[in-house]
């Protein structure tokens, strides 16, 4: 066998797809990483009386050259005709009717005999439908089996704001190329790729995540996308006062949430400034505190020693930063503690804990009002604006739209132009 030859067979790959009910086909061989894959037969399983219709369809192809697709088929004994219509890319590739006895030389009702659909390749299929409709009893679909070739490698290039950060080629077709990640910026932290380019949107655009493969149809260009990281800073109360409040514990970053279950527990959750289920009404009267949640209107309280949905009269201690509620019981201390395990159900919850108040990382953390958050490919911009180009017009006079800090933002014949102030 020559080089070329050989050559050749390696590059082939065959997928053969075979019946297994009216409405799924089994897989063997080859395929791209993520196809999609569906079968349907109005009548049972592979078998197509006259007006009968079986339809595989393949998605995500990845652009691969189809070089034969044949179908194993049998008829009964004196009959058994159809129509093939095949679509690449929603468009008829090549259609084929008659009989089972027209295509292979007779009739036979014992043994699948391959027929042939296409007379030649066809390049960049991304989606295939083979549609066999019925017009004589009958004939019966054992598999399909579809010879190809994988598409050519594709090359991406990674843009940070104006500049290739990156090019990045596939080691051989279908392949993929693994993302990476961008260092964050002093105002932007780095969030994924994105197939679009933009300046500042204010909704999460649709990424593609670093760490992971990224599987190109076609070279193209990803840019890297940042989110404005504006979060606030956690401030804790080192003054009692009444407001709003998350009550957390700080070396565990965990935050009350929500009202008190029937059982007398409470949940806990990573500290969210944003999350409205970890709101307190904090009202300070003399040394009690009385506790609300915000978003139900709820009392938190407590009945014996269980945490109850009524109003009660906390106690509180407080020192520097920490502050813990607690309360006494038949002579015995319990504070309100974020971390209790429970043996039985081998969980951890929030609840009354037998201990005597003291110093700890218990705190009333104050929320702060969130920002929007806002997203770009262009974090070498001050958070906020954006350059577009609007059009020329070489009468249009050079003025200021704007300053921030150490910024001007300029409209000089139809286009925005952001310049360092001296």
């Amino acid at each position: 066998m020559c080089a070329c030859m050989k050559l050749l067979l390696i590059l082939m790959s065959v997928m053969t797809w075979t019946v297994e009910t009216n409405t799924q086909v089994s897989g063997e061989g080859i395929w791209p990483y993520d196809i999609e894959v569906g079968y349907t037969c109005t009548y049972q399983k592979g078998t197509v009386r006259a007006n009968d219709v079986a339809t595989l369809s393949l998605g995500n192809l990845g652009g691969i050259t189809v070089e034969t697709i044949r179908v194993y088929l049998r008829s009964n004994k004196t009959g058994g005709a159809g129509t093939f219509s095949v679509k690449g890319n929603g468009q008829v590739i090549a259609t084929k009717s008659g009989s089972l006895a027209e295509w292979t030389g007779s009739y036979d009702n014992e043994n699948f005999r391959p027929v042939d659909l296409i007379a030649t390749s066809v390049p960049n299929i991304d989606e295939l439908d083979i549609e066999l409709t019925g017009t004589a009893n009958s004939l019966y679909i054992q598999k399909y089996e579809i010879v190809y070739s994988m598409a050519s490698p594709r090359t991406v290039t990674l843009m940070r704001g104006d500049a290739v950060y990156a090019t990045m080629s596939e080691p051989s077709g279908m392949q993929g190329v693994l993302l990476p990640s961008v260092p964050d910026s002093a105002q932007w932290k780095f969030k994924g790729w994105s197939k679009t380019h933009f300046w500042t949107v204010y909704e999460a655009p649709e990424l593609l995540p670093a760490g992971r493969k990224y599987y190109p149809d076609e070279d193209c260009t990803l840019w890297a996308v940042f989110m404005y990281d504006d979060s606030p800073e956690k401030v804790y109360a080192t003054e009692l006062k009444s407001g709003i409040y998350m009550y957390v514990y700080r070396e565990q970053h965990l935050a009350l949430t929500g009202v008190p279950y029937e059982d007398g527990t409470m949940a806990r959750a990573p500290i969210d400034n944003g999350d409205v289920r970890q709101h307190y009404q904090v009202d300070f009267a003399e040394d009690k505190a009385y506790i609300t949640h915000v978003a139900s209107g709820t009392p938190i309280g407590y009945s014996g020693t269980k945490m109850a949905a009524v109003a009660s009269a906390w106690s509180v201690y407080h020192e520097g930063e920490s502050t813990l509620f607690y309360t006494t019981i038949k002579n015995k201390n319990y504070v309100l503690w974020l971390s209790i395990y429970d043996s039985e159900l081998s969980s951890l919850h929030a609840g009354l804990m037998s201990a005597d108040p003291m110093s700890s990382p218990m705190a009333l953390q104050i929320v702060a009002e969130p920002s929007e958050p806002s997203y770009t490919c262009h974090p070498e911009l001050p958070q906020g604006l954006e350059e577009t180009n609007e059009g020329t017009n070489e009468t249009t006079a050079e003025r200021v739209l704007m300053q921030i800090g150490n910024y001007e933002l300029y409209l000089l014949n139809g286009r925005k132009e952001l310049r360092i102030r001296k």
